[in-house]
């Protein structure tokens, strides 16, 4: 992505996002990060490309395969009773995966639990064979989506995409994703300072206790 493009997704405030999150690492007991939430519409997915299929797959089956996650990430995320969703090319190859949630979803990154609207599921860590990333793969992945959103009788999926990742930003863009709000995590030492959701309060924990973000 040329840099001024990827600048134009990023915008001022996500570049100061990364700045200062740059400047905490470097102090000893400090981290911060940032977080967009952005809200995908079913109606804005596309539909599946001739050639291409998508369906849920179980640990066992995706144990077989080699994707982004490792068997411990996988095996945590099947524990937390999220879904896997695969994309698969006339071949009834892999192209694609990402992971499914409902009702609330813990995401490791912020150390939050996200409170996920009646009419919303989670979608997240997504996976594109390096092989493919010029392919359809991107679009059967989130057509698969779309097709799964339909049969739980929801019209939304949300995510939540770190203010510098402008590839996901842009991507997400494509399929004419909103930025919904924002969630930024300040941690010092054993305490976790966290803003956004609802109302837009702060709210101080323990590392490791996961305060409730209602979107």
């Amino acid at each position: 992505m040329p840099q001024q493009a990827e600048r134009s997704v990023i915008g001022l405030g996500g570049r100061l996002s990364y700045l200062f999150g740059r400047v905490c690492s470097r102090i000893p007991g400090i981290a911060y990060v940032r977080h967009r939430i952005v809200a995908v519409d079913i109606h804005t997915m596309p539909p599946m490309p001739r050639g291409y299929y998508a369906r849920l797959i179980g640990p066992g089956e995706l144990a077989g395969h080699r994707i982004d996650a490792c068997a411990a990430v996988q095996a945590e995320r099947f524990a937390a009773g999220m879904l896997c969703l695969g994309a698969f090319n006339s071949r009834d190859a892999l192209v694609g995966v990402t992971w499914l949630d409902m009702e609330t979803h813990d995401e490791r990154v912020l150390g939050v639990r996200f409170r996920l609207p009646a009419h919303a599921a989670w979608d997240g860590g997504l996976w594109i064979d390096e092989e493919r990333r010029l392919s359809r793969a991107f679009v059967a992945l989130w057509a698969g989506i779309r097709c799964w959103l339909d049969e739980q009788g929801l019209r939304q999926s949300i995510s939540s995409i770190a203010d510098y990742n402008a590839a996901s930003l842009a991507a997400h863009r494509s399929l004419g994703a909103r930025v919904i709000g924002h969630v930024a995590v300040l941690r010092v030492g054993g305490y976790q300072l966290t803003f956004g959701g609802k109302g837009g309060r702060a709210r101080l924990t323990r590392a490791g206790v996961r305060p409730e973000i209602r979107l």
